[in-house]
């Protein structure tokens, strides 16, 4: 697909650049999600408006900013979810044995 589609604050790299995307945005957006639930706020929380958030989405080379305060494993977590190269993001099934979901 390399249509634009979803919220700026949670958007995969490869979906604002246009280059084609597949399931492996979705692992993104679910990173950022949770970047949500620990925090609070939006991912990339610096950022004021949608227009500057895909700018800085669309060059990131680490992704979002992580949360201080999370534990090792949730924070590994987040890592599998937000690397920027979509083929190196874990699967939701990998993702699913991941020590953080499974309580290791």
């Amino acid at each position: 697909m390399k249509s634009i589609k979803g919220s700026a604050f949670w958007m995969a790299p490869e979906v604002i650049k246009g280059t084609g995307y597949n399931f492996k945005a979705d692992i993104w957006s679910l990173g950022c999600t949770v970047i949500e639930m620990l925090t609070g706020r939006h991912p990339w929380p610096e950022l004021e408006n949608a227009l500057t958030a895909m700018f800085q989405i669309a060059k990131t080379t680490s992704g979002p900013p992580r949360p201080i305060n999370a534990s090792p494993a949730a924070l590994d977590f987040l890592d599998c979810c937000l690397r920027v190269d979509p083929h190196d993001r874990l699967a939701a099934s990998q993702l699913l044995q991941h020590p953080w979901l499974a309580g290791r």
